[in-house]
């Protein structure tokens, strides 16, 4: 699983429901869902 830092649980957790998008500037992310809280989670880089 690919993990994110979760603002609201202040931990890393595993991303629910990862989606891969590119940045305007061509850089790869990965965003998702907090397995635990389902709050809305951010990665850059190759996932």
């Amino acid at each position: 699983m690919i993990k994110a830092y979760c603002f609201k649980c202040k931990e890393k957790v595993d991303i629910k429901d990862s989606e891969r998008v590119t940045l305007n500037n061509g850089r790869p992310a990965t965003k998702g869902l907090c397995n635990n809280c389902s709050t809305k989670v951010f990665r850059i880089g190759k996932a």
